[in-house]
């Protein structure tokens, strides 16, 4: 197994993780972050599924499709739209979330329906290197609309959940909240960029770590909001009553605004 796949491989199952948490607590006590959140974290893990599966043993168009929509057009916005719902109203959210909806069913309609791949795209998914297929600027198979949903999608998203965890960590740090929460958000924070920053990277030619930055994106989505008792103040098995452990919060000098963190 490749470096690739086996990066691929840890992503998707620390993502895949995070949302099954995190929607077992979504059950318990429902919130719309939550949901968000739920689906963000379950489309990454569908992403990075794709991707391994790629790296593992050739790219289909089947894999090729599904890395692109769950990864590139879906995982950023919802994670956005979960730290939309904790800091703006949530009118706002629900906006937000219906523009995200129609352009992620224009883009599912057209990647299924409307985007076929010529036979040098087929010849180039089967023989290529991950690093290629997964550099959206050098391999274009998909119509140029696309290109600009993922972006729509994207760039938004990864602002908001960046912004939203930075500016709590800040807020934390300044009404001198537990350390917890601070480093829950720099956690956080840190999910949105080391995706982003190596993944830029490699569309820019200087590197081929995008796996790597898959993993620790995901792997610091799920260790933040894991260390966080504003999400998990009772550990149980997920979808039952049995619970594991339950911890509490310690005193603050202040009690905390809501943060970019899903809250229990």
């Amino acid at each position: 197994m490749s470096g690739t796949a086996l990066f691929e491989l840890l992503a998707a199952i620390c993502a895949l993780l995070a949302a099954i948490f995190i929607f077992d607590q979504h059950l318990h006590r429902p919130r719309p972050h939550k949901l968000m959140w739920t689906l963000g974290l379950l489309f990454y893990g569908l992403a990075a599924g794709a991707d391994f599966l790629g790296a593992l043993g050739g790219w289909t168009i089947g894999e090729y499709k599904a890395w692109y929509f769950f990864g590139g057009v879906l995982t950023a916005a919802f994670l956005g739209l979960g730290s939309l719902y904790l800091l703006a109203p949530r009118r706002v959210g629900h906006i937000a979330t219906t523009i995200a909806v129609v352009i992620g069913l224009y883009a599912a309609a057209r990647i299924l329906f409307f985007a076929p791949f010529s036979a040098a795209d087929v010849h180039t998914l089967a023989t290529a290197p991950t690093s290629l297929i997964t550099n959206v600027r050098a391999f274009k198979p998909l119509p140029s609309d696309l290109e600009v949903a993922a972006v729509v999608m994207n760039i938004p998203g990864a602002l908001l959940l960046f912004g939203g965890a930075a500016w709590s960590a800040l807020q934390f740090w300044r009404k001198r909240a537990g350390a917890y929460r601070l480093a829950s958000m720099v956690l956080l924070a840190l999910g949105s960029v080391f995706p982003s920053i190596l993944t830029g990277l490699q569309a820019l030619g200087n590197s081929s770590g995008a796996a790597l930055g898959e993993f620790l994106g995901a792997l610091c989505l799920l260790a933040g909001l894991l260390i966080s008792l504003d999400v998990f103040t009772v550990f149980r098995v997920p979808f039952t009553r049995i619970t594991l452990y339950e911890r509490v919060a310690p005193a603050t000098a202040q009690p905390a605004k809501p943060s970019a963190a899903p809250q229990p």
